[in-house]
């Protein structure tokens, strides 16, 4: 025991009424710090439990632990596993049921190996999120973008449930390089993007997918409801603010916007939704085209003084 009594991992020893027998100072540090019994398993998580000691609890319940714990510990003859205590360290823990009955838990602290591997899971997560996202406006990249399109369609064509795609396009967008410099050209697509992010719902996605076009995604929706969303937008939008500080700049933009057909891959949605954008650009502008399916194009918006404001 002298050994045990030194070592730097967590030794208990419990009789086959789950009574502790025996316990080194690391496992005392961990579990019994100013407890003066009864010494049962249950008794000894109830105190920790309720000072703050010993094993974190995720909903809090120990009465609930103890329940779930009590009719596998003595279930198999040995097993692995890791746990994390209240104060933040992790320890992996041997569980061993001896002949007679008694239970002999070794723990090992593995804070470090998973501070370590959280590191590295955090690390995947940014680069991943990285390799996803546009640097300038913060939106989905091209990429990322088209893979939602594509998880999209199929999650519509199992569920039934509407999906609207449009191609968004910033008007004139040209002359504020020409201008201003290109400089004020990424304040507008950093403004154009904070804008669109503030008022779309949870579930519906933009995604930049080149210069100045972006690909809109709206979920569970019908060409109505899109192209509502749409108008509300461009009819609240801001002007954005140039990197001199004084000037205001007005922002346009034309839409192509269609619906997604039972057939439909990604090629064929953007298609329609290209040819409509198109379609927007040569009627004047600030508006909303709806492209339908074989490439035909709805009548234009109702809204005329849309197109010239």
């Amino acid at each position: 025991m002298e050994a045990l009594a030194d070592a730097g991992q967590a030794v208990s020893i419990y009789d086959d009424e789950d009574n502790l027998r025996y316990a080194n100072a690391t496992y005392r540090g961990m579990f019994l710090k100013g407890y003066e019994g009864p010494f049962t398993f249950t008794d000894i998580l109830r105190y920790g439990a309720a000072n703050g000691l010993g094993v974190r609890i995720d909903d809090g319940d120990v009465e609930a632990l103890i329940a779930r714990t009590l009719p596998r510990r003595r279930s198999s003859r040995r097993k692995s596993f890791e746990t994390d205590l209240l104060d933040g360290r992790w320890f992996w823990i041997e569980h061993t049921v001896l002949p007679n009955g008694w239970v002999m838990t070794v723990g090992t602290d593995v804070s470090a190996l998973k501070h370590s591997e959280k590191s590295l899971r955090q690390a995947h997560e940014a680069a991943l999120l990285a390799s996803r996202t546009d640097l300038l406006t913060g939106l989905p990249n091209r990429r990322y973008i088209l893979e939602l399109l594509d998880e999209a369609l199929s999650a519509g064509r199992l569920s039934g449930a509407g999906l609207c795609a449009a191609i968004i396009d910033i008007d004139r967008f040209k002359q504020v390089n020409d201008t201003y410099g290109h400089e004020a050209g990424d304040a507008v697509l950093r403004h154009f993007a904070q804008v669109f992010r503030e008022k779309l719902r949870p579930g519906d996605y933009l995604g930049r997918i080149g210069g100045e076009e972006f690909l809109l995604l709206v979920s569970d929706a019908r060409l109505n409801d899109a192209a509502r969303l749409l108008d509300g937008i461009r009819s609240g939008f801001a002007p954005a603010m140039l990197p001199d500080q004084a000037t205001r700049r007005p922002v346009a933009f034309s839409a192509g916007l269609t619906e997604a057909l039972p057939h439909d891959d990604r090629s064929t949605i953007l298609y329609r939704a290209d040819r409509a954008v198109y379609a927007a650009k040569a009627e004047g502008r600030n508006c909303t085209r709806i492209g339908l399916e074989a490439g035909t194009l709805a009548p234009p918006s109702a809204d005329p003084q849309a197109r010239d404001r």
